[in-house]
């Protein structure tokens, strides 16, 4: 059924590892990390026991520099956790709907994975190696200040994160051995989501001030117990 896609590639938003390892710099001040994915400012990390620092400012060659919310903690170091991605999918009417009753509180249903239905699949008989083959429109999406953002302002501290989502999604689908290996993608980045029509960018069809991405590809799916899996 063309809407088990929607169970997949959530299933694959659940595999997403929202890890990243930091070295607390005590000179500096900060903690450095080799990737800090979609790690923002102003966004919350926690440390593995579960103490919550909020992120006060970030640095593209990978440096957070953190603060605590509770009380005050040395240094955050070592593995940290980033928020897990809120997927949804559904069409634009449908969609506003389900996110709005998901909860008020924006910042526990953000950054978004929304997949766009309705999706065009190719299926294969009982020779091919493959299951599937799905054309899928995916939108990574995180809230925006829009009073006090520029649009540079929206581009480095939301939709760079977004790109980096996107970046480990891909990934994701990479070390699956039950989908072949992506090949090639296109990624559409917009400072404002949903300010344009047709001519730019989607019409907006979530209650929320969003930036973010929107990733477009082909994802095949082999038939389970296949030899190339």
């Amino acid at each position: 059924m063309i809407g088990d896609i929607a169970f997949i590639i959530e299933d694959l938003v659940n595999q997403i590892d929202n890890t990243i390892d930091g070295t607390f710099n005590a000179p500096e001040g900060i903690t450095e990390y080799c990737n800090t994915k979609w790690a923002r400012k102003g966004k919350t990390v926690t440390d593995s026991s579960d103490n919550e620092f909020l992120i006060t400012a970030i640095e593209y060659d990978d440096n957070i520099t953190s603060d605590s919310l509770t009380i005050p903690f040395p240094a955050l170091d070592g593995l940290t956790y980033l928020p897990k991605p809120f997927f949804i999918s559904g069409t634009k009417l449908a969609t506003n709907r389900e996110w709005t009753i998901a909860g008020k509180d924006v910042t526990e249903k953000t950054p978004i994975i929304w997949l766009l239905e309705t999706i065009r699949e190719r299926k294969f008989g009982r020779e091919s190696v493959y299951d599937r083959e799905s054309e899928v429109r995916l939108f990574f999406l995180d809230e925006t200040n829009v009073r006090n953002f520029y649009t540079e302002d929206h581009r480095r501290e939301v939709v760079f994160p977004m790109e980096k989502l996107i970046n480990t999604f891909i990934a994701t689908v990479s070390d699956n051995r039950k989908f072949k290996t992506i090949e090639d993608y296109t990624v559409r980045t917009f400072s404002r989501f949903g300010v344009e029509q047709d001519n730019g960018m989607i019409k907006n069809i979530l209650d929320a001030n969003l930036s973010g991405a929107e990733l477009i590809l082909t994802l095949t799916k082999y038939k389970e117990n296949c030899k190339v899996c």
